[in-house]
């Protein structure tokens, strides 16, 4: 199954589709003192940050305001790549150093994820750069913004401030869907806001919380990433949720790795065992349908079994299985919440976006359909009713889909982006040009933004912003 999701169903027909099936977690990230790119986003705000300055004048006054700096980098950078950087920094009368040294005279913290190495320890330039510090060396620690303050750049870029989608995240950062709705439902994840049940995220919370996932999912004690964060803490001026991320992670799922052994968990080595579970067991308990095939070994974790259990807590326990792409035991778990509260619409939601995991597309229709029938203006139910329709090939319940979406929110990118696709595979590329062109003005620098460029120009025609 395409673990995107029918969200993400924008790509030409002769490309490779595959995608990562979130059975495994992201890798850590390595050498964090090594990269020199940020992530699409990183890239879009680094051209505005270079067409802005280019623009302005000079300052009048003291233009070389790191005249006789000697300026390294740590960590990614999210306004600029680090070649970009160095361009800033020589353009202001500083000198570039790729390492720390008892020359450097300024560390500059990325603000992309965390300064941290594969061990969970702070990044070596930093732990050089508090060496020298503790030894009365004459150098400043200075966090990505202030440094962007300093060389009067536009620190409030839109690119830096704006929020996204869970399916734009997991087309930036290659985060599974349900594994964005997952940190969301545990607290990991708070969104910025809402429109009607859609949530927005800031980009830099969630690249935040994967770094930290991925270092206690490869091992990394959770004691030593509190004494790394607390390190970092004292030099970022707004450091958030950091801590507070920190034990909701170690905290919210037991994280289970699956090896070929089984399944293991990474912070105490310990193995969990597994129990049958029977399909008939299942519809003893009327949790079964012919809809859903009831894998034949799932995790067990004991429970209590006197310990009365609410919805929501059959709903987090869901998301938990889901995230370790546990599929089956995620749709025991939404049909209980749904035995408790028939009505929840987003229990419904979440119970179709796992039978869609599942190659059960009908199955899923039928709880996105459910969705809607308890909340009308659950926005992203209906765009993913679109999706599936359009999957099934059935292009004009899917188009009808679409159009009761925009009528909930007109300016709502991603349905424009679908329907524009899903009338391309109509062959009514005049209708499709208006939608990849709203797509386009609501969302220019969005993840889809270059493959609705192609889009329009394989049809003939500029886009004009």
């Amino acid at each position: 199954m395409d673990e995107k999701r029918h969200s993400l169903r924008v790509v030409n027909e002769d490309e490779d589709t595959a995608e990562n099936d979130g059975s495994s977690s992201p890798a850590p990230q390595s050498a964090p003192d090594e990269k020199n790119s940020s992530p699409a986003v990183g890239e879009s705000v680094a051209d505005a940050v270079g067409q802005s300055s280019a623009a302005q004048p000079e300052p009048q006054e003291n233009p070389l305001v790191l005249e006789g700096e000697s300026v390294a980098i740590t960590g990614t950078l999210a306004s600029m790549t680090h070649d970009q950087a160095a361009e800033q920094i020589q353009r202001h009368g500083g000198v570039t150093t790729t390492h720390v040294s008892r020359q450097t005279t300024m560390l500059v913290i990325g603000e992309e994820g965390w300064p941290l190495e594969s061990d969970g320890k702070p990044s070596l330039k930093l732990q050089a750069a508090q060496a020298l510090i503790d030894d009365g060396h004459s150098l400043r620690i200075v966090p990505e913004t202030d440094w962007l303050r300093m060389l009067e750049l536009n620190v409030e870029n839109p690119d830096v401030k704006r929020l996204y989608t869970p399916a734009m995240l997991s087309q930036l950062l290659a985060i599974p869907v349900h594994v964005i709705r997952t940190w969301e439902r545990a607290g990991l994840i708070r969104a910025e806001k809402r429109v009607f049940r859609l949530p927005f995220f800031s980009y830099q919370e969630v690249t935040a919380a994967r770094r930290v996932s991925e270092l206690l999912q490869s091992g990394v004690k959770q004691q030593q990433l509190t004494r790394s964060l607390q390190m970092l803490k004292k030099y970022l001026p707004d450091p958030g949720r950091i801590l507070e991320q920190l034990e909701l992670l170690a905290d919210h799922h037991q994280l289970v790795v699956r090896d070929q052994h089984g399944f293991l968990d990474p912070q105490t080595r310990q193995r969990y065992f597994t129990f049958t579970a029977t399909v008939d067991a299942d519809r003893a308990n009327g949790e079964a349908d012919d809809d859903d095939e009831i894998a034949g070994q799932v995790v067990g974790f004991p429970v209590d079994q006197n310990a009365r259990r609410s919805a929501t807590d059959w709903l987090v326990e869901g998301c938990r299985k889901a995230e370790v792409a546990d599929v089956s035991a995620a749709i025991r778990c939404f049909r209980r919440a749904l035995q408790i509260n028939p009505q929840d619409a987003e229990a419904h939601f979440y119970l179709a976006d796992s039978l869609y995991r599942l190659g059960k597309h009908e199955a899923a229709l039928e709880r996105y359909l459910a969705a809607i029938e308890h909340d009308p203006e659950y926005l992203e139910a209906w765009n993913q009713i679109g999706c599936v329709y359009a999957e099934l090939n059935k292009f004009t319940d899917a188009i009808a889909a679409f159009d009761e979406a925009l009528a909930i929110m007109p300016d709502f990118a991603e349905t424009h982006l679908q329907k524009a696709e899903t009338l391309r595979s109509m062959r009514r590329i005049d209708d499709a040009v208006v939608h990849w062109k709203a797509y386009l003005r609501n969302d220019e620098q969005g993840p889809w933004a270059e493959l609705v460029h192609q889009r329009l120009e394989q049809a003939g025609v500029e886009f004009e912003g």
